[in-house]
């Protein structure tokens, strides 16, 4: 008897040990929770990851990012499966090296938004995901968690990135803003980088606030000859906010998106220069550092390294001087926004609110319409663009990929 009661104790106590062993890879995250998963090799990638454990979105933080994610199915895996794929897509396109590297060369920094169960749980599982493919993959490195985006932070990313005011992002819990950013990642997958972002947000925000004002102009105009008057200001001031927008788009697309734009073309000469970094680097790590190679191959990677910095800083630049001229047009937009804001103040009576108010449906509807369908209108306008970003990225992926093979 004695003898089964001790075999009964040890089946309980080692169920008990395997149930604790497993709940501590397997922490689940709680319904609706969404995290935010960064890992920077620089190549930088975020990853959004929903209430499943499954990558939602993927998106590049920087151009060497955009380069490692073209063509990857990183969506429906699990944050560890994306962290193996970062890793391994690093190694094969040179962003990590095997052989002999300086202190804090091939670093992998993962942030892990949130402190739930699952938050934390998925920090140690991330890490561990970077640091057995490390190993496996015999590259000498340091995996490091870094701190996430605190909630100012997430405040000013989910503004930058929605239709949603400041008030309205202001009042938002955390796990809103995980949400909104969320929800426009996925809207953006296809554009690969933040130029193209940029453009796509701003673009929507100026066109939906432009198809209200319109809606309210023709409600005036249906109030018949008595409101002429006032539909006629409010249409002309109307029109230069609609310039003001068609000037600043026509900037973006000319001096950022164009392949013709100076901007793309240093872009492009920086996207070589750190071609030929990376191979270098990885050359040079494959050396006996007592060979007769190595010392000239450390001086050429400074020199390279120069070249590389030297044209960052140059395509830097010239996107400030961009931006700054864009700011100009944008103050131009904002003072016509005034002066639409104004003539609302003064002009609208309260016959005018209210027909508005009666047709406060119809034209939440047909902005809503305007949201629903700004991406295809967008995507149409840009097709050309978008294909033609994708196939650069992909043919540099692929450059470095043959190159450092070689």
């Amino acid at each position: 008897m004695k003898k089964i009661l001790s075999i009964i104790l040890i089946l309980v106590i080692l169920s008990l040990s395997l149930s604790v062993l497993s709940s501590c890879g397997s922490a689940e995250p709680e319904e609706g929770e969404i995290t935010r998963m960064t890992v920077d090799i620089n190549p930088s990638v975020e990853f959004i990851i929903d209430d499943q454990n499954r990558i939602s979105s993927v998106t590049a933080l920087n151009d060497d990012g955009s380069i490692l994610i073209v063509g990857e199915a990183f969506v429906g895996k699990t944050p560890e499966e994306a962290i193996e794929m970062m890793v391994s897509l690093a190694s094969e396109t040179g962003y990590l090296v095997k052989g002999n590297v300086e202190a804090g060369e091939n670093t992998v920094k993962i942030s892990v938004s949130g402190d739930t169960d699952y938050a934390e749980q998925l920090k140690e599982n991330a890490i561990k995901a970077a640091e057995d493919s490390l190993k496996e993959l015999d590259i000498e490195g340091q995996v490091k968690q870094v701190e996430a985006l605190g909630v100012e932070a997430l405040r000013e990313l989910a503004l930058s990135t929605s239709l949603y005011t400041e008030e309205e992002i202001n009042a938002m819990d955390e796990k809103q803003l995980y949400s909104v950013i969320s929800q426009s990642r996925v809207e953006t997958a296809l554009l690969l980088t933040e130029d193209m972002r940029k453009a796509y947000y701003s673009a929507k925000e100026y066109e939906i606030s432009f198809t209200k004002r319109e809606e309210t102009a023709k409600v005036i105009k249906s109030m018949g000859i008595s409101y002429s008057i006032v539909h006629s200001a409010y249409k002309s001031a109307l029109d230069v906010y609609s310039q003001a927008i068609t000037d600043i788009e026509q900037f973006r697309y000319d001096m950022l998106i164009s392949p013709d734009s100076q901007y793309q073309k240093s872009l492009n000469a920086l996207r070589e220069s750190k071609t030929e970094l990376l191979k270098q680097k990885t050359f040079t790590a494959s050396l006996n550092i007592n060979g007769q190679e190595y010392a000239s191959a450390v001086a050429t990677l400074k020199l390279t390294e120069e070249n590389y910095n030297n044209l960052l800083k140059a395509y830097e630049t010239l996107g400030a001087q961009i931006n700054a001229s864009l700011e100009a047009l944008i103050v131009n937009l904002k003072q016509a926004e005034s002066y639409l804001i104004q003539l609302e103040n003064t002009l609208f009576d309260d016959n005018i609110e209210a027909k508005l108010l009666e047709k406060a449906e119809d034209i939440e509807a047909t902005l809503n319409s305007a949201k629903d369908k700004f991406y295809e209108d967008f995507e149409k306008a840009h097709a050309n663009d978008i294909t033609s970003i994708e196939t650069q990225l992909l043919e540099k992926k692929n450059q470095l990929k043959s190159e450092i093979k070689a």
